[in-house]
């Protein structure tokens, strides 16, 4: 039923989402640099920023190496042969509603939420990556987090076409969620040089659903591989 999602374009559209996600890195790191050169403060700008929140971004550069670790190999499980997964189904729903709830949390009083101490949240929430098209990051966080859900909830009454669509529907929301989770935690200690833990942990919890969308996908390409 779904020859289309062969070896090879599963390799080409992680491969084009993947190198896009780098440019976007590249560009914003190019930018960084250009206003570094201006305000010529010479190559400690980078260090400067990781000591204004030396706890909250080492943090944060742990959390981006171990979400980079874990989407390669994720994709690399992908792309080996379907083999009996973790079942982790009913555990999705469940990560998506804590994800939704911090990013309702973080959106509705941003000047009274319980942050780090030295109010890196607000930092951030006020910082020129705060607001995309001068819509709040939290908003469009937390309709990444209602879409997975409204999608699982999906599986509950479709048929069974659509059941059969979902765990790669589920799959593309968290890889988008992972990539723009990967962008965000690149931002805090490097350029931004503050962490959010609230955000933080909204990045480990996409790259969670991501690994556990992953397994659904394998158990529907085993089922298939077995019954058809």
């Amino acid at each position: 039923m779904f020859d289309f999602w062969r070896r090879k374009e599963i390799l080409l559209i992680f491969g084009g989402l993947g190198m896009l996600a780098a440019l976007l890195l590249a560009w914003e790191w190019v930018l960084f640099e250009a206003a570094v050169w201006q305000e010529g403060v010479g190559g400690t700008a980078v260090l400067d920023r990781l000591t204004m929140d030396p706890i909250g971004n080492t943090l944060a550069i742990i959390a981006l190496v171990s979400m980079v670790c874990v989407v390669a190999l994720t994709v690399y499980r992908l792309n080996k042969k379907a083999t009996i997964p973790v079942s982790g189904w009913w555990a999705i729903p469940l990560l998506a509603l804590v994800g939704l709830g911090i990013m309702l949390y973080l959106t509705s009083i941003p000047e009274t939420n319980i942050c780090y101490p030295n109010g890196a949240c607000q930092i951030i929430q006020q910082s020129e990556y705060g607001e995309i098209l001068d819509i709040p990051v939290g908003v469009w966080g937390a309709l990444g987090y209602l879409a997975i859900l409204v999608t699982w909830s999906a599986s509950l009454f479709g048929s069974s076409r659509l059941l059969s669509a979902i765990p790669w529907m589920l799959l593309a929301l968290t890889l988008l969620g992972v990539l723009f989770s990967l962008y965000f935690t690149f931002l805090e200690p490097f350029v931004i040089g503050a962490t959010c833990p609230w955000c933080l942990t909204s990045a480990i919890l996409m790259t969670i659903l991501f690994w556990l969308s992953a397994e659904t996908v394998q158990s529907l390409r085993l089922e298939q591989l077995l019954f058809g």
